[in-house]
């Protein structure tokens, strides 16, 4: 089981959360199909299980959050510049948002708070797995399952995964895009939207640098990835001298989602590339 453990939380509103006194996480270890569980030892393991996370909960209650401490951390945080361009994501036709990166620190600073996933089960070419949040101060658990299949997406299609660790590491990458969710279900959303707004304004510039200086520095990032100036223009649809925040801010989304597998293709490549590249094209012939 991956987790995150961290120390600080409250209700998120319209959550999936779900109130109880015992352990989240006390199901029966992973088993394949042709496999016999034991009965008794899967009981005693709950039975640990529970006295464990009862512990968790009472050692939680005895050293409360302070929200105010708690706020403080984030906001902080957020005055990074790495971090706050790190803290959004954007995929087509999947939306924008708080990135995975952005919800991990939200939970460390808001602290009595553990996440993180467990396999189920595995069969054949797939494996069940819980992904869960935990804001032991509170007991609020909000967890899903969810199956995921070992593949890999390739451009000739899915690939099946034989080796081990490429199966972990898919299950991995599934569990923790869940976990985003499962986080920001329960953490305050006045909370993140706090920590998101000190993002934006750092890479506005805001806390240190001038605008122009971070729209500078986003262009080197691109060109790291192989993205020109002229394909940002095309892609925002206006000079990049000129970004907004609002620019700043899905363009890192864009970057984020770019650096964590997404094809440079899917947000700069067909017709507006070409627009552009034609354009630049035909004002290099008009000078010479």
């Amino acid at each position: 089981m991956s987790n995150g453990i961290y120390q600080d939380q409250s209700r998120y509103p319209q959550n999936t959360a779900q109130q109880n006194h015992s352990n989240p996480f006390n199901q029966a270890p992973p088993q394949t199909q042709n496999e016999s569980a034991n009965t008794g030892s899967i009981a005693i393991e709950q039975q640990r299980a529970i006295a464990e996370a009862r512990g968790q909960i009472q050692l939680a209650k005895m050293f409360p959050r302070s929200n105010s401490e708690a706020l403080s951390e984030l906001v902080e945080a957020c005055k990074n510049w790495d971090f706050a361009k790190s803290a959004f994501y954007s995929v087509p036709n999947r939306g924008s948002g708080p990135s995975i990166r952005f919800a991990e620190e939200v939970a460390r600073c808001y602290g009595n708070f553990e996440y993180g996933h467990r396999e189920l089960s595995r069969s054949k070419g797939k494996s069940e797995i819980e992904v869960f949040a935990w804001d032991k101060e509170k007991n609020n658990v909000s967890k899903r399952q969810i199956t995921v299949e070992h593949i890999r997406d390739t451009k000739t299609g899915p690939k099946p995964l034989r080796d081990q660790a490429d199966i972990d590491n898919r299950i991995a990458n599934v569990a923790s895009k869940q976990m985003r969710g499962r986080i920001l279900a329960i953490v305050p959303k006045t909370f993140v939207e706090m920590g998101l707004a000190e993002c934006r304004k750092t890479l506005a510039g805001n806390n240190t640098e001038s605008m122009s200086s971070k729209i500078s520095q986003m262009i080197v990032e691109f060109g790291e990835l192989g993205i020109r100036p002229d394909q940002i223009t095309a892609y925002i649809g206006h000079n990049v001298d000129d970004c907004s925040v609002d620019d700043l801010t899905e363009l890192f989304g864009v970057f984020n989602a770019i650096k964590q597998g997404a094809r440079v293709s899917d947000y700069f490549g067909g017709k507006e590339e070409s627009q552009t590249k034609s354009t630049s094209l035909k004002s290099s012939l008009k000078t010479n």
